[in-house]
């Protein structure tokens, strides 16, 4: 259709043209908004409570929470956390380990939880993303520590535990009354860092935008506190349990946390 640029344009073409240039323009702009005007907010909100361990691994903690991305997405590449004790700012450091399953699956009668290895994971724009996260000490290989730290006792009980026709309750006896048994018990006591006292949590994020820090307090009593130490007699004497095919369940403790916005 040819075009008369001679005679002016209607009114009705006029806005035709102007329509026509802003669904070109207004896409741009809004490409333009995104990419480079509009900042990512990220968060993480906390589910149900943290749990604090300690066994073989030392002392630890693990949480669940969801983590939310308004406006874009990003990609969270690291996890950690620092607990510190407020009577005398001891400091636990921690990194992400594994991923534990929220849901328990049965295995021959049994709920077992299953694990996966920490990574980096996605989080889109306007969702959440679960995030229920194992800690570990960053401090050292505290597994081997323990390892070495019992060796001497397990070595020491050999002779006990092939006695014939003992009993589980003799050779429980036997193996407390060794010089070997508190050597460790002590050692393994250095150790221990969950006692009664008021921690913060500070949890922190890296991704692909950035790093934040979320604060959180918690309270551990006296109880709570020894509770999570009888742990320890149950580390000395657990090759005991193995030899008469017994298994010592650990204790954990589930403690509420609130954030700590001073």
């Amino acid at each position: 259709m040819p075009i008369n640029f001679e005679q002016p344009m209607t009114t009705y073409e006029l806005i035709a043209i102007i329509l026509s240039i802003l669904a070109l323009v207004i896409p741009a702009l809004k490409w333009l908004y995104d990419k480079f005007l509009k900042r990512l907010e990220i968060d993480f909100l906390p589910s149900g409570m943290i749990t604090l361990l300690h066994n073989r691994s030392g002392s630890y903690i693990t949480l669940g929470g969801v983590y939310e991305a308004k406006n874009k997405s990003t990609t969270v590449k690291e996890i950690s956390a620092k607990v510190i004790r407020k009577s005398d700012n001891a400091t636990l450091s921690l990194l992400w380990s594994v991923f534990p399953s929220p849901v328990f699956r049965s295995v021959a009668g049994n709920y077992e939880t299953t694990f996966e290895t920490a990574h980096p994971f996605k989080v889109e724009a306007d969702t959440l993303a679960p995030a229920f996260v194992e800690f570990s000490n960053t401090a050292s290989n505290m597994t081997e520590v323990s390892d070495g730290i019992l060796f001497p006792v397990v070595k020491a009980s050999t002779a006990i535990l092939s006695q014939a026709n003992i009993t589980v309750l003799a050779a429980d006896t036997a193996v407390k009354s060794l010089p070997e048994y508190n050597t460790a018990k002590l050692a393994l006591n250095d150790f221990f860092f969950w006692k009664a006292d008021i921690y913060e949590l500070v949890l922190t994020t890296v991704h692909s935008k950035g790093t934040f820090d979320k604060k959180y307090v918690f309270q551990l009593l006296a109880d709570e506190s020894s509770s999570l130490r009888s742990n320890i007699d149950n580390l000395l004497v657990i090759h005991v349990a193995n030899h008469f095919g017994l298994s010592l369940q650990m204790k954990s403790v589930r403690k509420e946390f609130e954030e700590n916005k001073q």
